[in-house]
């Protein structure tokens, strides 16, 4: 892509950052204070890689979206230069349609879209509020403390996702620990290769039992396309390894750093554990995945081989998010400079 860009910094290829940088460890919360800089003075810059390459590092909203946008650049990870982020990604394969391009991402991505409508979705609000609810009883009538993470941020996930794919939750353990290897940037190839390969075996096997005896869940729908030669089994199997994924470690994440969240923030707590207002509940967890936003490095794409500048490549990340409307009408504010708000806390 051309840098055309007023604020597009050159920089001499031996003084360009490296990417990602170092958190300081006594915020697990904060960007790195270096992509902050960057994102106010020079949010359109060259950084480099692991590998020694040297993509573009974009930190800006409205950039993002119109990179994001842009037909010159692609999701799929065998663009030539397209930027990994740590060793452990080099020559790793596609995790199904999430790094393809359209129109075999919009072909596969809408035959797993039906079990997540709103109504659907809606349906299990029973069984996920009865999987809380135990737990939260669990750890109650246990004499001492308890880890958040392994009494109840990971089983929750781990429950739901089990029961939406319709594998046995007795299997639940192999899948945490594999997904916390292949999510790990300082996993080296082969550990990230060989809890690929458990995973993707096990639902492979999952899936062809769902050949020949079917039920009503996810891995059936997915093994019918199969059966109907709409996908291959290889196929199928990368679509049931994303959905676990993508399932399982964000949402436990998320449920366990929006906890450390309010109870640093106190006066927010305060707000939720004295409100039966459901409004109030949505909007502050609205308001935490925007002041978390677990996934700080962002989407990477390569240029693609027809666009003019094709061996560049872009990664994208945001240090501080813009100010988003609350639903009960009040404004955040960036990470940066405000504690995430309920939505409430102004409101009359």
């Amino acid at each position: 892509m051309a840098d055309t860009r007023p604020d597009a910094v050159p920089q001499a290829p031996d003084s360009l950052p490296e990417f990602p940088m170092s958190r300081q460890a006594r915020c697990p919360f904060d960007p790195p204070r270096a992509l902050k800089d960057l994102q106010e003075k020079a949010p359109l810059t060259k950084v480099r890689l692991w590998d020694g390459s040297e993509p573009w590092l974009v930190t800006r909203y409205a950039d993002q979206r119109a990179v994001l946008g842009d037909p010159r650049v692609s999701a799929d990870t065998d663009t030539p230069g397209y930027p990994t982020k740590a060793s452990a990604e080099a020559g790793e394969g596609k995790l199904s349609f999430i790094m393809m391009d359209d129109p075999e991402h919009a072909r596969l991505r809408r035959m797993v879209t039906a079990p997540f409508a709103i109504k659907k979705v809606e349906a299990l609000r029973p069984a996920v509020q009865k999987i809380v609810d135990d737990l939260i009883d669990e750890m109650l009538a246990q004499p001492g403390p308890v880890d958040l993470v392994e009494a109840f941020a990971l089983p929750i996930p781990s429950l739901v996702i089990c029961e939406l794919l319709g594998v046995p939750y007795d299997d639940h353990a192999m899948f945490q620990e594999n997904t916390k290897t292949m999510v790990r940037t300082t996993a080296t190839p082969e550990e990230r290769g060989a809890a690929t390969r458990e995973i993707a075996g096990y639902l492979a096997g999952q899936i062809a039992k769902r050949l020949t005896e079917p039920k009503d869940d996810l891995l059936s729908s997915i093994a019918g396309r199969v059966g109907a030669g709409e996908l291959t089994h290889g196929q199928a199997t990368e679509m049931a390894l994303l959905l676990l994924i993508a399932g399982h470690e964000t949402t436990a994440n998320m449920i366990a750093l929006g906890t450390a969240a309010l109870l640093q923030h106190p006066d927010q707590l305060a707000l939720l554990r004295e409100t039966d207002d459901p409004k109030l509940v949505a909007s502050a967890v609205e308001e935490l995945l925007r002041y978390l936003h677990i996934t700080h490095l962002g989407r990477r794409k390569g240029g693609r081989p027809s666009s003019r500048r094709s061996k560049d490549s872009v990664s994208t990340t945001s240090p501080a998010r813009p100010p988003t409307p609350s639903r009960s009408g009040c404004s955040t504010c960036s990470r940066r400079t405000a504690p995430p708000r309920s939505g409430a806390a102004e409101s009359g």
